[in-house]
């Protein structure tokens, strides 16, 4: 089917297209020429992305020559209007449009937070106007233009474009796929200023089936801030810091109901000596997203920058400066996710991860490790220590620890749902697996007070997610929003020597907490003296001001801003900008009389942006 017309026409508006997808390349800074010919390369290759989809949904009109030209016209003046709003936003914010810009954007009372004023909205509707008279005079000049000659100039263009666009597409996504294989991420990152860019990347496949050693590479990374501004201003230390003994215990998926005396009595007991946080929400409800809050302090959504960058948080900057022995011991592997090219980037020699066996095995083996290193421990310098255990992400306990009378079965996980039996099998079995990380933490908890470091440390215990099982609809994690899956238990004992000194906000401890504000407030005890604005998007917990409203969570593919009523939830894909929703905690039921100020939104957003240059 030849509609020349047509055929000239998408590709006319390609290049008008491209143009504006290249104009973002100006928000990144010192290319090197290698990179800007690889990243102008991923431009061009998603605007030809775009415009082949384009095609593909306007082919069934093909058989009209004027119809499907002023079609594609409307469709292409959009296309190119929504670009330039994406440019001015991405200069504003540093990301692209999603669901929260698309909220600000529809709400009745975004003109309240957002003061366009007269000049800019004049210029923004004879951008419109431009463009509507752009594609009318293309449209009148290609009809003007005899049959044969439009057929001559579009076979001649056929032959000039195509196959360089082919090959650019296929250069591109496979020079992704080396750079995030070999960590070249001062590159990688800046591909973030291209919009809709999908990109292609071969870890997996690599690891799995050419032993490509990950680990490897991570140690052999070099810091590259990239597009950071994290840490705002350097940190200063107070002359006489005080070096107290941190050590973090977390379980992989708690959910923080199981958190009693039947199911975990040693942590129900370590609660009798610690504060425990009753609306403690995890930065992510998954585990890369929740570890990444605690040991940043930051949203979540920065992971992707951060692990682009290869920068490490300032917790660690800060303990390697106060010459503390670290140690990080994890029963899962930490090449993935990628916190050896996060997290821990600057401390690989501290990391112990490679326990081997079922998941409960594999935390047996973190305790022995942790109570050895204990036993070794020198009292003349300063310990941090984590410890992360995975049984019950696995549902993983020996076989003759079963309290809960758990059915020993495998569970065909697709055909799980909220009324089988197989669900109170799973359920018995996750009951039997914190139950089994209890036990354990009990023993290292005894290791620290017969070594005599239990009464002047700092301990916690938290997890990185919450677990639900079909309370309020789904299963797992990282599926929605629901307190099952976000709220986390957060148990933190003050060394002996803090309690009492500390002026803790009023209401305490039944206040909203995140993850987020972990770092802050261990910075701050250890004696930093900056803003915690200066390195985090959260506050000292045991500041006498500290009056959290809201938190910040995320994942993949969505956000959430949750207050202690509602949470407010928005996508990041494309598809589903605008399937925004409002949920009631206490059921995660939608409710539809509610809208979130759009000052909120602008809030998150200008988090989201504050530690980007």
């Amino acid at each position: 089917m030849k509609n020349s017309n047509y055929s000239l026409f998408i590709k006319i508006n390609l290049l008008i297209t491209t143009i504006l997808f290249l104009s973002f390349l100006q928000y990144n800074r010192d290319y090197t020429i290698g990179e800007l010919l690889i990243v102008a390369m991923g431009t061009i290759s998603s605007a030809t992305i775009l415009y082949i989809l384009l095609y593909i949904l306007l082919f069934i009109f093909l058989f009209s020559k004027k119809f499907i030209l002023y079609l594609s016209a409307f469709i292409f003046t959009a296309v190119n209007i929504i670009l330039i709003i994406d440019f001015f936003i991405f200069r504003l914010y540093k990301f692209h449009i999603n669901a929260m810009i698309l909220n600000i954007l529809t709400s009745p009372d975004a003109m309240d937070s957002i003061q366009l004023g007269l000049l800019p909205l004049l210029f923004f509707i004879a951008i419109i106007l431009g463009f509507i008279s752009l594609e009318l005079y293309i449209i009148k000049k290609l009809i003007s233009i005899k049959e044969k000659r439009k057929y001559q100039l579009n076979k001649q263009l056929n032959r000039v474009i195509i196959i360089p666009l082919v090959l650019i597409i296929f250069t591109e996504k496979i020079g992704y796929g080396l750079l995030s294989l070999f960590s070249k991420n001062e590159t990688i990152s800046k591909f973030k200023v291209i919009p809709l860019y999908q990109p292609l990347t071969f870890t997996k496949v690599a690891t799995k089936y050419f032993d490509f050693n990950i680990e490897k590479e991570a140690k052999n990374i070099i810091r590259k801030e990239g597009l950071l501004n994290y840490p705002l201003s350097p940190l200063k230390l107070k002359e006489n810091q005080q070096k107290i003994n941190i050590f973090i215990f977390a379980s992989d998926a708690v959910n923080y109901t199981q958190i009693n005396a039947k199911t975990t009595p040693n942590i129900e007991n370590f609660k009798k000596d610690a504060i425990s946080f009753q609306h403690h929400y995890s930065g992510g409800n998954a585990t890369r997203f929740g570890i990444f809050s605690l040991m940043y302090g930051l949203n979540s959504t920065y992971w992707f920058s951060f692990l682009n960058a290869n920068r490490g948080p300032v917790l660690f900057d800060v303990l390697n400066e106060l010459n503390y022995n670290i140690s990080i011991i994890s029963s899962t592997n930490t090449n993935w996710p990628e916190f050896r090219r996060t997290c821990y980037v600057d401390i690989q020699n501290s990391i112990q991860d490679d326990a081997e066996g079922k998941p409960w095995e594999k935390d047996k083996q973190s305790k022995e490790r942790f109570i050895s290193k204990v036993n070794g421990y020198s009292t003349k310098e300063p310990i941090f220590s984590f410890v992360f255990l995975d049984s019950p992400h696995g549902y993983s306990s020996p076989k003759d620890f079963n309290p809960f009378n758990a059915e020993d079965k495998e569970i065909n996980y697709l055909t799980v749902d909220n009324k089988g039996r197989d669900i109170k099998t799973l359920f018995a079995q996750y009951k039997n697996a914190v139950a089994y990380n209890d036990k354990l933490f009990g023993e290292m908890i005894n290791k620290l007070k017969e070594r005599e470091l239990y009464d002047n440390s700092l301990i916690i215990y938290t997890s990185d997610h919450g677990q639900e099982f079909y309370e309020y609809g789904s299963f797992g994690h990282n599926s929605s929003f629901s307190t099952a899956q976000t709220v986390t238990p957060m148990i933190i004992k003050l060394p002996n020597n803090l309690k009492g000194q500390l002026e803790l906000p009023a209401k305490f401890p039944n206040i909203l907490t995140s993850h987020n504000d972990i770092v802050p407030t261990l910075l701050t005890l250890l004696g930093v003296k900056n803003s915690t604005n200066d390195y985090s998007n959260g506050y000292n917990i045991f500041d006498r001001k500290f009056n959290r409203t809201s938190i910040f969570c995320a994942n993949w593919n969505h956000n959430a801003i949750i207050d202690k009523k509602y949470s407010y939830i928005f996508s990041n894909l494309p598809n589903k900008m605008f399937k925004s929703k409002i949920k009631e905690n206490s059921n995660y039921k939608t409710v539809k009389n509610i809208e979130i100020n759009s000052t909120k939104i602008l809030k998150v957003m200008n988090e989201n942006k504050r530690f980007l240059k």
